[in-house]
């Protein structure tokens, strides 16, 4: 850290070397930025002092631009972008090595991406490794390429191919990239000294002119701009940069290099200034973070197999994303035709992965070989390091089930349960071992659904949770540690959105959902009330003696056997390829109700709806906050966008709040009529940001670990 008052050196640096061969001088430029040279300050400070150099000295006849640590360069320093970029500016660095009077050859080995790539569009040649990627996924930043990559890609490859790479914002390998012409050569071996040797020799006596992207011309068919226009409407839908990202891309094919820029800037400044942006950057980091468990030591426990009590769709998807990261599985129930039922569909489920080329097959067969059923005695997980249970949520079924465990489990095990509401502290008390003992929250379908909520109760060690956490991470998910409460995190929220209300004071179903759809969700809360069933709640009503048809739609619904999606019947109507449209009975019944309780319907636009509907959700967030459910403010917001797929390009729950103003939120939240969040009251009294907030709470967090 820099003494207080004075600036922090740049970040990163750019090391000269000249190097010969055939009595050829060659200057090698290596970005050094660990650890994987991002173009902070520094580096471009290094790159316009050096090419400056290297362009002066007339004993140099060619460049080579490599970066060190294994990596070319993994684009743009992020965390600059809050501060205000300042120094040589990247567009005109990369402009001065792609106009430079020698040869400028790009020695990739590792990542190329995003700015980095662009950097490699500025140099005459790329040559990279076999294990070299490359590409431009500032889309995913709620950004696209600002530094030339809109109109050198296309110029490059090709209008419609260019589109994909931008908008889809996937790196390539090195075998596609050479393929489509990004990559001239591979190389075997060390691809610098390949690239001083090109660099001395062939680019020598090559036209530089030919070589220059910014020289070409590029073209996109009507066809083809229609076509992704329609692709990445649909895959981004919501989402400003992909059309930002096309515009550029047709003023590539419209006009000269320099009209191009003047687009591309424009446009990046647009995407810059927005919201988009900053959510979706902040979810970068938010998803960087929730690893990181404040005041965590331990290491974890090595995990090789895996019990799963279960085979249902929960336990079932879970054994499979055990199974699909190399763990072995040992799969329980207690009846051997739920067992038998329940490797049927795992096994179909890898039929249809392998069918859509989602997974190859012997993948699948690898993966499927690993789950073996194993009966109903638990005695069969005696050996295991982890076993988690996906049994029906109930209480005294769970503490049966880790009674048993306690039992014969060996010590160290870890002891984790699935449940999506249940407290752990009991779950854990009836084992000898709470310090053992975990909550897994998965979502479903397991094998699907990117989050992994991790539930420690008060007596959970330190080498649990980092096996839990390890765990997430080795299973390909997105894993958030949570302190014990009902409903945890993501359902405790997401119980409180106001859809429900809406429609019982006025709205029906299709405008509900439209509207939370337009904001950015997949599917609205009432169409996710049909995929999921209506019959889980409404049949626990059942069994109360709680059920009310005259007053409650899903209980209406649920006494006339529309369950929703997997009947056909649910509050829409479905066909054979599950589109919904509306379902007559439904409005009826609603139609009725109102009259009955003389409710007016009510006209509400988009955003007023979406408030009412997920300003509660907020409020809600805000208390889980006060009693320290969640380690930061983001880790909130990771939980509800990978469990509940909330907007990722609006930053999950808290993020909106943040930027639509927590004053706008709080006065919302009080003319809702709901009792708002103390600690919301306060941040707004006192001009508290949830940044800092955040701060303090990590490190609360960390002392009571």
């Amino acid at each position: 850290m820099a003494p207080k008052g004075k600036k922090a050196a740049p970040k990163g640096t750019v090391h000269l070397e000249v190097r010969e061969h055939a009595g050829k001088k060659v200057a090698v430029l290596t970005m050094d930025n660990p650890p994987a040279n991002p173009l902070s300050l520094g580096i471009r400070m290094g790159f316009d002092k050096h090419l400056k150099e290297v362009m002066a000295d007339s004993s140099i006849a060619a460049v080579v631009v490599t970066g060190a640590h294994k990596n070319f360069c993994a684009g743009a320093d992020i965390s600059e972008f809050s501060g205000g970029m300042r120094g040589p500016s990247l567009p005109e660095l990369i402009s001065r090595m792609e106009t430079a009077s020698k040869p400028v050859v790009a020695a990739i080995d590792g990542v190329a991406l995003g700015g980095g790539c662009e950097v490699s569009l500025g140099c005459h040649w790329r040559l990279a490794t076999k294990r070299s990627i490359v590409g431009l996924p500032e889309v995913n930043l709620g950004l696209l390429p600002g530094a030339g990559g809109t109109q050198r890609m296309p110029r490059l490859i090709g209008g419609a191919a260019a589109i994909d790479a931008m908008c889809i914002g996937a790196p390539l390998n090195a075998a596609k990239a050479k393929q489509v012409g990004i990559f001239d050569q591979i190389i075997e071996g060390d691809v610098v000294a390949a690239a001083v040797k090109f660099a001395a020799g062939e680019a020598l006596s090559a036209n530089l002119d030919d070589r220059r992207l910014c020289n070409r011309t590029t073209q996109l068919s009507e066809a083809d701009l229609k076509k992704a226009a329609a692709k990445f409407g649909k895959m981004r839908k919501g989402e400003v940069a992909p059309e930002a990202i096309i515009r550029c891309v047709v003023a590539s094919t419209r006009g000269t290099f320099a009209e191009g820029m003047k687009v591309e800037g424009a446009e990046f400044m647009k995407l810059f200034s927005g919201d988009q942006p900053k959510a979706m950057q902040y979810m970068f980091f938010a998803e960087r973070a929730c690893w990181k468990v404040p005041g965590l030591t331990a290491k974890p426990a090595d995990l090789k197999t895996v019990g799963v009590i279960g085979a249902g769709l929960m336990g079932g998807g879970i054994a499979m994303c055990c199974a699909e990261a190399g763990i072995n599985v040992l799969l329980v129930d207690a009846k051997p035709e739920f067992l038998e039922r329940g490797m049927k569909v795992i096994e179909k489920n890898y039929g249809v992965s392998v069918k859509r080329g989602s997974m190859k097959e012997e993948k699948a067969k690898q993966a499927f070989s690993r789950i073996r059923p194993s009966g109903s005695d638990y005695a069969v997980f005696k050996d295991c390091d982890m076993v988690i249970e996906a049994v029906f949520e109930n209480m005294d079924i769970k503490k049966q089930v880790f009674g048993k465990l306690d039992k014969v489990c060996k010590r160290g095990c870890i002891l984790a349960s699935n449940t999506s509401y249940l407290s752990i502290d009991e779950i854990a008390s009836a084992t000898s071992r709470p310090e053992d003992v975990i909550g897994t929250h998965f979502f479903s379908p397991a094998n699907v659904m990117k989050l992994l909520e991790n539930v420690r109760g008060k007596k959970t060690s330190q080498r649990t949770i980092a096996t839990a956490m390890a765990f997430g991470k080795r299973i390909g998910k997105i894993a958030v540690l949570v302190n014990n409460c009902h409903g945890f995190v993501a359902n405790r929220m997401m119980a409180m959105q106001g859809a429900n209300k809406l429609l019982y004071s006025g709205l029906l179903p299709h405008v509900i959902d439209n509207a939370a759809e337009n904001f950015g969700f997949r599917m609205g809360p009432m169409r996710m009330g049909d995929l999921v069933g209506l019959d889980l709640g409404a049949r626990e009503r059942e069994r109360e003696g709680k059920l009310d048809v005259t007053n409650n739609l899903t209980d209406f619904l649920y006494k006339r056997g529309d369950f929703g999606m997997k009947t056909g019947c649910g509050i829409y109507k479905y066909d054979e390829r599950r589109k919904a449209t509306r379902n007559s009975e439904t409005e009826e019944f609603l139609n009725d109700y109102w009259k009955r309780h003389q409710v007016v319907k009510r006209s509400l636009t988009d955003d007023q709806i979406v408030r009412e509907i997920y300003f509660p959700v907020i409020n809600e967030g805000f208390k889980c906050l006060e009693d320290g459910i969640v380690n930061r403010v983001s880790d909130i917001d990771i939980a509800i966008v990978y469990g509940y797929n909330f907007p990722r390009y609006r930053g999950g729950p808290m993020k909106f709040a943040e930027l639509t103003g927590l004053d706008e939120v709080l006065d919302g939240i009080k003319k809702l009529g709901i009792t708002p969040s103390k600690l919301l009251e306060e941040l707004v009294e006192n001009g508290t940001s949830l940044a800092k907030f955040s701060k303090r709470l990590e490190k609360e967090q960390a002392a009571k670990l």
